[in-house]
């Protein structure tokens, strides 16, 4: 593919995008036909399977309203035990058969004969075929082929699953479907009945059936496209209705083989919910889309259903036929590009070789393997005509140009080597056509021009002069006409520097001078510095001997101050002691005074007592004899009254005492109250004056640190100016030795 012509190559692109193009297409066309069909086709089989589910539907559920009606009807005669008249009941049943064609019969049946009618078949009221075989008159209201026929009922019997059905369900009851004799004809049937109840108890059913012939009538009949069909399944899962006969009154799995779809399908039956599924039918064998409707008939619960049929190659037929055409097309139409392609690369080789010729002999030209140039010889008028034209055109325009620049290069390079040697007067005066060659040129020219302004016209003349500059000889001069620019800086520069070297030279004396006098003033300065700091040391050393003894004479102070605080407590406490001492020898006064009170209480009540004791000894004496013993206490009484008054007077007397010994304590304790006032205050005083002395101390010992404190930082001070000194020194004679060397290297030029 790489050693391809590019012929090929494009043709091989064309095909291959043309090819992915329609194979694209086709793809979206027949993808988008065959979803758009399928979704069609579902559509079309839902209405489908809606309208046949609302047509079996309405059949189904209208029978059930009947025989609810009919229901109704007995169900309140039992409850009323209301008896009906059999030719108008017969005349009703026979109207509801009537109006109604998807019956085919009427019946009922029940436990007791007369529960609902009278008559029997003894009676001869009517015909025998309205009576049963047990002469209940319950008949059989059904078809015939004249028309509406009455047929004698079959007897109660609850093992009949029309009437077992009802009973035990309890409730409206549809049987599976049966094969019946009616009129002689066995006929395929289903019947809806309901039970009905006297007193709480079962007594019997009443129903209709309805002819699935006319269910299976509607399959046979119906083609969904050409192959299609849909059949009836009940709730028992039993098909009701099929094109295909054999399969009628059979249970859908067993005809399927417990497929897993129809087992799936049956399933969304009973939930009332739509389903839809591929498989291969088992009526026709082609493969189909089904789609199942269910609905509901009678009661909750009881559901029946709709499954459609449509083979696929039925209905997409269209979807495939679309594909078909498009894979022709696409075939013709990528054949005709090809060759349309094809024929038109062949034209586009054959310009694009020309053109490829003629710009390989212009190359050859431009890399000087050739002396001349082919043209492209192309004379058609499209495209590459006026390609071939326009290149050929600037191909001669490009020669022209090529050997103008040639002839302009050469006088360059002669410029080049006149510059090269040092020469800055030569110019280029030649022209080309290319006019950034011609700018090139001016540039160039300008550029000498600068070059001479700036450089002079001999660059040889200005490296001689800085050799010899270079050699330490600024004798050498520059002619400042013909130097240019720098010509003329270098001869300034020339007279600056000899200018220079002459004030090196003299300022080379001056700073020995200067550093040789330098020298003499730091060894001076280092001398007093020394000399500064012995006296520090000894200054820093009285200031701490004075420092130290402030330092003592503020801890005396302090130590002053403590015990004079010491002693004003003590002052205060025998203060305090004092008072209380006064207090207690008022409380004492107090005392004294109740005892003297309690003691004049105590001398009347002896004086009372004498007196009585006196008059007790008077009664005595008077009673004679009998009042010896009497008298006697009396005299006992008046002898203890007279010591009592004794010991309370030497109470008294001892109290007197005590109260003038108490008052002299009271007033020495308030001259002692008045001394320790004044020793207080004496006291205080002290304290004050030792706190003075106390804080005066402590301020010369702060005043004393400062002092310690500066002499040390002029200490370090002096130190320092010490070291400086020593440094000073130092650079002052590496200052001498520069100012020598200098002096020396300037000595060594000429100027």
């Amino acid at each position: 593919m790489k050693n391809s012509s590019f012929g090929n190559k494009l043709l091989l692109r064309v095909l291959g995008a043309t090819i992915v193009v329609f194979a694209l297409t086709m793809f979206i066309l027949e993808k988008y036909s065959y979803e758009t069909t399928q979704k069609g086709a579902e559509t079309y089989l839902n209405e489908v399977s809606s309208n046949y589910a609302s047509k079996v539907q309405g059949d189904v559920n209208l029978s059930i309203s009947l025989v609810k009606t009919i229901w109704a009807k007995f169900q309140e005669a039992i409850n009323h035990n209301t008896i009906l008249k059999e030719k108008e009941s017969i005349e009703m049943f026979k109207s509801m058969l009537k109006d109604n064609e998807q019956l085919l019969g009427i019946w009922w049946s029940t436990k007791e004969a007369n529960i609902l009618y009278e008559t029997n078949v003894n009676d001869g009221k009517h015909p025998k075929n309205w009576y049963a075989k047990d002469g209940s008159f319950s008949p059989y209201i059904t078809r015939g082929k004249d028309g509406i026929i009455i047929e004698s009922g079959s007897s109660y019997n609850e093992e009949n699953g029309w009437i077992k059905g009802p009973k035990e369900a309890g409730k409206l009851f549809i049987t599976k479907p049966y094969v019946y004799p009616i009129a002689g004809v066995d006929t395929l049937m289903t019947t809806i009945a309901m039970p009905l109840y006297k007193d709480g108890e079962f007594a019997g059913a009443v129903g209709a059936e309805i002819d699935l012939n006319k269910f299976l009538q509607m399959t046979i009949k119906t083609k969904i496209y050409d192959n299609g069909y849909f059949f009836i399944v009940d709730n028992y899962g039993i098909i009701l209705g099929h094109p295909e006969k054999e399969v009628v009154n059979k249970e859908l799995l067993e005809v399927s083989k417990n497929d897993p779809d129809y087992i799936k399908a049956l399933k969304k039956v009973k939930q009332l919910k739509p389903y839809s599924f591929e498989k291969k039918s088992f009526g026709n064998g082609f493969d189909s889309q089904y789609v199942v409707k269910p609905f509901k008939v009678g009661e909750e619960g009881t559901n029946w259903s709709i499954f459609v049929n449509a083979p696929k190659n039925e209905y997409l037929a269209d979807a495939n036929f679309i594909r078909n055409i498009s894979i022709i097309f696409s075939l013709v139409g990528i054949l005709i590009i090809a060759i349309v392609v094809y024929f038109s690369i062949t034209v586009l080789k054959s310009n694009l070789s020309s053109i490829s010729n003629g710009i390989e002999s212009f190359f050859r030209f431009l890399n000087k393997q050739s002396s001349d140039v082919d043209t492209i010889n192309i004379s058609s008028n499209d495209e590459f005509g006026q390609m071939a034209r326009s290149i050929n055109e600037n191909i001669n325009k490009i020669k022209t140009s090529i050997i103008e620049d040639n002839m302009i290069i050469e006088e360059v390079k002669t410029v080049a080597n006149e510059v090269s040697q040092g020469y800055l007067s030569k110019r280029i005066n030649k022209t080309t056509s290319t006019d950034s060659l011609n700018e090139l040129k001016d540039l160039l020219n300008q550029m000498l021009d600068n070059l001479q302004s700036i450089l002079g016209k001999d660059l040889n003349t200005i490296s001689k002069v800085l050799e010899s500059y270079s050699k330490r000889d600024f004798t050498a001069k520059l002619d400042k006409s013909s130097s240019g620019k720098i010509g003329n800086e270098i001869s300034n520069m020339n007279d600056m520097i000899t200018e220079m070297l002459r004030t090196s030279h003299n300022d080379g004396m001056q700073l020995q001078n200067d550093a040789n006098e330098l020298t003499s003033n730091v060894n001076t300065l280092s001398n007093n510095a020394t000399s500064q700091a012995a006296s520090l040391e000894e200054t820093a050393a009285s200031i701490d001997e004075i420092t130290s003894n402030i330092d003592s004479t503020s801890q005396k102070a302090q130590e002053m101050l403590i015990i004079s605080n010491e002693t004003r407590s003590s002052a205060t406490e025998g203060k305090n002691l004092a008072t209380n001492t006064v207090n207690a020898m008022e409380d004492i006064n107090i005392t004294v005074m109740n005892i003297n009170e309690a003691i004049s209480v105590i001398d009347q009540i002896a004086f009372q007592t004498n007196i009585l004791s006196l008059n007790a000894a008077v009664e005595a004496a008077t009673a004679g004899e009998a009042g010896k013993g009497f008298a006697v206490v009396a005299q006992e009484v008046r002898n203890l009254a007279a010591r009592s008054a004794e010991a309370a007077k030497e109470i008294k007397d001892l109290v007197e005492n005590a109260t003038t010994k108490a008052d002299n304590g009271k007033n020495i304790s308030n001259k002692m109250i008045e001394g320790f006032n004044e020793l207080e205050l004496k006291i205080h005083d002290t304290s004050n004056l030792i706190s003075d002395v106390a804080n005066a101390a402590k301020e010369q010992s702060i005043g004393m640190n400062q002092i310690a404190d500066a002499v040390g930082q002029l200490d370090k001070f002096t130190q320092e100016n010490a070291a400086i000194a020593e440094v000073t020194n130092t650079i002052a004679i590496k200052t001498n030795n520069i100012a020598q060397n200098v002096v020396k290297k300037v000595s060594e030029n000429k100027f």
